[in-house]
């Protein structure tokens, strides 16, 4: 490691760095680069400029799923935002557990099923008029759509709200923060959410609804270390779900379309044995993996593959780096239907392993069964655009639909 590689760059604080993850980088220079660096530099120093603030990033399966568990090392509470926190997820033990226990009902099998009708009468819905014009964009008319509905419902809001929503959260990403333009439209985005997550709250504050029907009232007058949740950190709880209970689930809805678009022969399979539907989307998301890493902060010097993290350092957990680990998937390249375990990290690891992980599952299988049940085949029309980095999908999903 002490060598400096041709392909090294240099940090602003002048120190090397083992890789540059610029906004353009595709899959196929993703998958490329993360392999070599499993291989050669497992704990890898990055950025995603030559003079912008550095990351350590984490590239094998069995340090990342060991990072995760250990939280003492490695916090989610230290991260600081303008605003504030967004628990559970920024948020360390005991009081992650806490919280996370409030919304853990509203996220189990039973409400996942009572979701499914409204799930599949949405699919229908939005489905239907694809199928009669012969196509369109489906990331746009079904993709970002139902999953934001679908949490809307989940948070007692209206569903009229959902494009509102959406568009913040899109315009809240990372990825806009690449110019001054960007910069601009994403604190703007990002105090529309806060505002709402506000308004939220305050309806919930005034008007408390069935605290065994509504998540929000529930946090309300739930506890954490035996007082009533500070309406703060339950604003920043509405505020993680009109992020993470949709923006990811859009994401992976349209890799699957995607994958299945481009494997005409797959997609006839799973017409003929949809019981395969599942195991599918399960396969992909290993190969595409929606979220791309997740951040920690080191809280405490710590060594690592000869390495020393310093407390305050951030640190990326990268999952899509860990679903391709060849220690732990053979043919991690391949798409293996029938692989068996398939332990992947898409929905993440540890005590902040996505709590909507069911929901998410649900929506996205609906969607498939529907897609697939309605047409006899749909293939791309046009190239698709990609959206990169944290989150990893397409903006756009330009199809062509054969009804059946």
């Amino acid at each position: 490691m002490s060598k400096k590689r041709a392909d090294e760059s240099t940090s602003a604080d002048g120190n090397d760095l083992d890789f540059i993850l610029s906004p353009g980088t595709s899959l196929e220079e993703r998958t490329a680069q993360s392999e070599a660096l499993r291989e050669r530099c497992p704990l890898a120093k990055g950025a995603t400029a030559p003079n912008e603030p550095t990351f350590w990033s984490m590239m094998r399966y069995r340090d990342i799923v060991s990072a995760a568990s250990d939280t003492s090392t490695f916090s989610n509470g230290l991260r600081v935002r303008l605003e504030g926190r967004r628990p559970p997820l920024e948020s360390d033990p005991p009081e992650h557990a806490q919280i996370r226990k409030l919304l853990t009902p509203f996220f189990s099998m039973k409400a996942v099923n009572g979701l499914e009708p409204l799930s599949r009468n949405l699919a229908k819905t939005l489905i239907e008029p694809i199928v009669e014009a012969g196509g369109g964009d489906l990331n746009r008319s079904l993709a970002r759509p139902l999953p934001t509905q679908i949490l809307l419902h989940l948070i007692g809001q209206p569903l009229s709200d959902w494009e509102l929503v959406k568009t913040w959260s899109e315009a809240n990403r990372p990825t806009n923060m690449n110019d001054v333009a960007g910069q601009e439209e994403f604190a703007a985005a990002d105090r529309a959410l806060w505002d709402y997550s506000r308004s939220v709250i305050a309806n919930r504050v005034s008007t408390p609804r069935d605290p065994k029907t509504d998540p929000i009232t529930a946090l309300l007058v739930g506890g954490v270390d035996g007082d009533r949740l500070n309406v703060d950190l339950a604003v920043g709880v509405v505020r993680l779900l009109l992020a993470a209970g949709h923006d990811s689930t859009t994401q992976s809805i349209g890799l699957c379309i995607a994958y299945l678009a481009r494997e005409p022969d797959q997609q006839d399979r799973l017409r003929h044995q949809p019981e395969e539907i599942s195991a599918a989307i399960e396969e992909i998301l290993r190969m595409e993996t929606p979220v791309v890493a997740m951040p920690r902060i080191v809280a405490r010097d710590t060594d690592l593959h000869g390495r020393r993290l310093k407390a305050g350092e951030r640190l990326m957990l990268n999952w899509a780096s860990a679903n391709r680990d060849p220690e732990v998937f053979e043919q991690p390249n391949e798409y293996v239907l029938d692989r068996s375990p398939n332990r992947h990290l898409v929905f993440g690891s540890g005590i902040h392993t996505c709590i909507g992980a069911n929901l998410a599952r649900r929506e996205i299988r609906v969607v498939i069964e529907e897609l697939l049940a309605q047409t006899r085949c749909f293939e791309f029309s046009e190239e698709p655009m990609l959206q990169h980095m944290i989150h990893y999908g397409f903006e756009t999903l330009p199809m062509k639909v054969e009804p059946a």
